[in-house]
């Protein structure tokens, strides 16, 4: 079984309208796309040989009691596991509800009897439950540790594995080479958060198709940051290999400058693969750009967001928001553990510690609560209009996500159906919108 591969799909509409029928390439056959993980991880023989060549474990993707358990002994467990969670669950909304309060003793009574009951090898809520607190660092520590070894894997595998990351770059890609007009003679992307730059090798790919010439400025947010100059070799490399003419620099936000290129500002936040978070005030910074560049030329916003970060009017109370970011992150945990092969625990456990856990934290969600209150994020309060999402990236992506054959579904919303939503279970996990 080849546990990294995709299923091949038919991706039309990521190749601009105004190229002819048969320069049309399907999503699978551009090689950016599934080789993307390879820039991190070049020994795929070595990964192929940890995972079992036992077919009867092949397909044992959700957790079953042994043999030798009585069906009354598994009744018992599962009672008692349910009475935990649900005690759990009664202990996280007293918390929240303590710190809504400001009572911040009885919080940190309620958060000691909290990682008293929870485990990291429990079930889903405890889990989380436990990254919630910092008191259970030494072991958080040790598991980041252990899992930093197979860091390189472990991100080609959520980002392949897992639809999150795939899905907010193919939507956002999609509307951006829908939106490209025929008559530019070249496209300028501004990156808020490039990172490995895994979201371009496909629109290189499709650039080199339509004789435009490119560049990717990476937007330089924090100092001590390093990482660019790898990700720029390899999308010069991946350039090169298509005939493309890429520049690929870093800049200040305030050193932006505008062209006659068609502008795309592009906006990736709190996506699991990321494994970071950044500060709303950094967001609405590079949204306002944005909009004055776009007041002076054409082009287009792409916005993914991994974390709502822009409902904030939903939530009157820190009680509902710490509700909601707890709802979102256990469907979150949920969604992988349904999809990753129980015989792969170890595997799954690396990729919550590296990518997930980053995200998962009391202090840091207060902190995103009142600085939430203090940048109140709405693209519609910058003035911007939104800009529809095509019929055939919906149906594709629904595609990807294997629509109907899991719980994983994609809507369509926003005032002229310029947002689309990937949900786990009615749970919304990353929002894609697209502006202009």
């Amino acid at each position: 079984m080849d546990f990294y591969c995709i299923e091949n799909q038919n991706h039309s509409s990521l190749i601009p309208s105004f190229l002819s029928n048969n320069e049309l390439l399907s999503y699978d056959h551009i090689e950016g796309f599934d080789d993307v993980g390879g820039w991190l991880c070049d020994d795929d023989q070595q990964m192929e040989s940890e995972i079992p060549t036992d077919k009867s474990t092949e397909n044992s993707y959700v957790w079953s009691p042994t043999l030798s358990m009585t069906s009354s002994e598994t009744r018992d467990s599962e009672a008692m596991e349910m009475e935990s969670q649900t005690g759990i669950q009664n202990l996280l909304t007293a918390y929240s509800e303590a710190m809504g309060l400001e009572q911040r003793e009885l919080a940190k009574v309620i958060q000691k009897c909290i990682t008293e009951k929870a485990s990291h090898n429990g079930p889903t809520l405890e889990r989380l439950a436990l990254n919630l607190f910092p008191c259970a660092r030494t072991e958080k520590e040790y598991l980041k540790q252990e899992s930093m070894r197979n860091l390189k894997t472990a991100f080609r595998g959520l980002y392949e594995i897992f639809p999150y990351g795939r899905f907010a770059h193919f939507t956002a890609n999609s509307a951006i080479l829908e939106a490209v007009p025929p008559h530019v003679d070249s496209v300028h992307i501004v990156d808020f958060d490039m990172g490995e730059g895994s979201q371009w090798p496909v629109v290189i790919q499709v650039m080199a198709q339509t004789r435009k010439s490119l560049t990717i400025t990476s937007v330089k947010l924090e100092a001590d940051e390093s990482g660019f100059e790898e990700a720029r070799w390899h999308l010069l490399n991946h350039a090169r290999s298509f005939g493309v003419d890429l520049k690929v620099e870093e800049r200040e936000l305030g050193q932006i400058v505008n062209g006659n290129a068609f502008m795309v500002f592009n906006c990736m936040v709190g996506l699991p693969h990321m494994g970071r978070t950044r500060r709303r005030g950094q967001v609405m910074e590079f949204m306002k750009v944005a909009k004055g560049q776009l007041a002076k030329s054409e082009g287009i916003i792409t916005f993914g967001d991994g974390e709502d970060s822009h409902k904030m009017e939903n939530y009157a109370s820190y009680p509902l928001f710490f509700d909601g970011k707890l709802s979102r992150y256990k469907a979150l945990y949920e969604s992988m553990e349904w999809g990753f092969p129980s015989y792969l625990n170890e595997g799954r456990i690396a990729m919550e510690t590296l990518f997930v856990a980053p995200f998962v934290s009391s202090i840091s969600w207060l902190q995103k609560w009142e600085e939430g209150r203090e940048y109140m994020f709405s693209q519609n309060a910058l003035g911007l209009k939104g800009r529809k999402m095509s019929r055939e990236s919906w149906n594709e992506a629904r595609e990807l996500v294997k629509e109907g054959e899991s719980p994983y579904k994609i809507r369509v919303e926003g005032g002229n159906g310029n947002e689309m939503v990937l949900e786990w279970n009615g749970t919304p996990l990353v929002r894609v919108s697209v502006w202009m």
